[in-house]
């Protein structure tokens, strides 16, 4: 018997009071520091939980009905007391924590029927959302019909369209999958979406950077692709947009590593000092346009117009180049076999370096290919998506991000040829 079990259902009803504690620590911080008590603090809110998972608790030996007894009894108590509250005030404030407390019950009761960990996470989010109160309403306030309609615009192609696509392989060699092909679509846009809501909130400078960061962990060229089209709407951002693109690629090299090591380890020696010697080219690249970039707007910040970030019709063109180069790949595949490992480690680089990756790292595993071979497609793919990448931003992006792009990814796509090289032609 685990423990988990011995302490049944003490523990349970111990994590609804942990549930209400949280939420109700947060209504009580709000109180204290505007000094407008309402009905519920940090207590109340812990028995509010606890009552939930209390009538839970005996609804499971007397049927639900006792629960809806006992729930909708507290929502009336709760609704009477907001009456009460606009009959005293003559005004109300907005009912959020009214309708927080008909939730906590709720989560209290999650506990008891086994769903503890959602009930836990529902409840950091409630607390989240309420202490986020100042930041949403600011942005809010901020926000033109722009910026309402590119949001509604991306709502739509993610939880509209998306769904409805079936997720089966078509066409030949089954590689044209509808739903996969639109989810880089949503991909692209959903990148610059981000970039523009953080932009909006943390400034343009720290915004970018960040969004590029985090792109990074899923795909640099897709990045490379947003941002690259989001300069020549917004040509002062130029430099600030090549450093987000530089320092999304920069992140690529130790998600591969991490792959590698993940499926078959003993690849990673050879792939290690290629993907270490471009990534370090790639940091120097950031550091040197972080440096110059601080200098230039170091008199004052530059005003720079926002606009609608949504380029559907970019991200559908990368959408479409995605599932040619599948088609490719899988071509390659079929008509050389084995030998055609580095043919298709240079298409499938074009547009991404996981699949190859993947793909070259479990071959090796299984000793269908020699290391040496799986670790050379996987740098050669490294190396033609940075340069992809830099004519993907000489296609699309403004001038004033050309140069420092071009520049940046030369770099990198050097070193990687030169240490690549060095280490795998001996062997």
């Amino acid at each position: 018997m685990d423990l988990a079990t011995q302490l049944d259902p003490w523990w349970r009803f111990g994590a609804a009071l942990l549930i209400g504690a949280l939420v109700g620590l947060e209504r009580e911080y709000i109180q204290q520091r505007q000094g407008d008590p309402e009905f519920a603090g940090i207590r109340t809110f812990s028995l509010m939980a606890l009552f939930g998972a209390v009538a839970a608790y005996l609804a499971q030996e007397h049927g639900a009905g006792l629960f809806l007894v006992a729930y909708a009894s507290l929502a009336l108590l709760i609704t009477v007391s907001l009456f009460g509250d606009l009959q005293h005030q003559g005004h109300g404030e907005g009912i959020t924590t009214e309708i927080v407390a008909l939730l906590t019950p709720l989560l209290g009761a999650m506990v008891i029927y086994d769903h503890a960990e959602l009930a836990v996470a529902l409840g950091v989010v409630v607390a989240l959302l309420l202490a986020l109160k100042p930041a949403l309403h600011g942005l809010a306030s901020r926000m033109s019909s722009a910026d309402l309609r590119a949001t509604l615009e991306f709502s739509l192609i993610a939880a509209v369209v998306w769904p409805m696509l079936p997720d089966v392989d078509l066409g030949p060699f089954g590689v044209f999958n509808p739903s996969n092909i639109w989810l880089m679509v949503i991909l692209v846009s959903g990148l610059g979406f981000l970039g523009y809501i953080l932009m909006k909130v943390l400034g343009p400078e720290r915004g970018i950077g960040l969004t590029g960061a985090l792109g990074g962990l899923v795909s640099s060229t897709a990045v490379t692709a947003s941002f690259s089209s989001r300069s020549k709407d917004a040509p002062g951002l130029g430099r600030t947009l090549a450093l987000a693109i530089a320092l999304a690629s920069c992140v690529l090299y130790p998600r591969v590593m991490v792959y590698v090591a993940a499926i078959y380890s003993p690849l990673l020696p050879l792939v290690a000092p290629t993907l270490a010697a471009m990534l370090l080219a790639g940091l120097a690249g950031v550091f040197l346009l972080w440096r110059s970039q601080r200098q230039a707007s170091s008199g004052a910040d530059r005003a720079v117009s926002l606009q609608n970030p949504l380029k559907l019709s970019t991200a559908i063109s990368f959408g479409l180049l995605f599932a040619f180069v599948l088609f490719l790949v899988a071509a390659a595949q079929q008509r050389f076999g084995s030998a055609g490992v580095y043919a298709t480690s240079m298409i499938a680089g074009l547009v991404d370096v996981d699949a190859i990756t993947l793909s070259s790292a479990n071959l090796a595993a299984e000793g269908r290919v020699a290391p040496q071979v799986a670790a050379g497609a996987i740098l050669l793919a490294s190396i033609v998506n940075t340069i992809s990448k830099a004519v993907l931003a000489i296609s699309l992006g403004s001038t004033e991000l050309r140069r420092p792009v071009l520049a940046v990814f030369g770099a990198m796509a050097l070193a990687g040829a030169v240490i690549a090289g060095l280490t795998l032609l001996p062997l």
